[in-house]
């Protein structure tokens, strides 16, 4: 074999070897292509779900905290007539419509905006919440017990209204986790 003959044998080798190369190259980068739009989707779709997710955990942090917050006050005006506290604490007689009605009526009203929201809702908020709704149970019976005139030194019921206020503190500060805020 002559010199030319090494040369001709030695430029095929390297045209295909670059013809090769480039179909390889253009695979590769077509197989890249196609995965990189594939995770790109993926990411977006994650993306607008986790948007939804919170806008829903978002409006449902509203609705029961509004309620949460209307139960704390009427349990705060409550504790402070039985305490007997100073005049300027708040009295159930200065509290709006929404705020003054008695523990049942709290209770039905969040009970249904949590049966509404509840795919939005974690389970420790959740947990939290079965925790309120217990307390809650003993409270029901108390008040009609002392509507009825009776003495609220009995049965100690101020403890009762100052562990339900302790009991929404814990779940506005849950509701804040599941939306991804510091606790304070």
């Amino acid at each position: 074999m002559t010199l030319t003959d090494y040369l001709t044998i030695g430029g095929t080798f390297s045209a295909i070897i670059a013809v090769v190369g480039w179909w390889i190259k253009s695979r590769l980068e077509t197989s890249i292509k196609h995965e990189y739009d594939r995770l790109l989707e993926a990411f977006k779709t994650e993306q607008k779900r986790s948007e939804v997710l919170h806008a829903e955990r978002l409006a449902a942090f509203k609705e029961l905290s509004a309620k949460l917050i209307a139960l704390r006050r009427y349990c705060r005006a409550r504790s402070a007539e039985i305490h007997d506290q100073s005049e300027f604490e708040p009295r159930t007689k200065s509290l709006s419509e929404a705020e003054h009605k008695s523990l049942l009526s709290h209770y039905e009203e969040i009970n249904k905006s949590l049966d509404e929201r509840e795919l939005f809702i974690s389970k420790p908020s959740k947990a939290r919440f079965h925790d309120l709704f217990q307390q809650m149970s003993l409270g029901f019976n108390l008040e009609l017990y002392l509507a009825g005139g009776s003495s609220p030194v009995e049965l100690n019921a101020d403890g009762l209204y100052d562990s339900v206020v302790d009991r929404i503190n814990l779940i506005l500060e849950s509701l804040y986790g599941d939306l991804g805020f510091p606790s304070a």
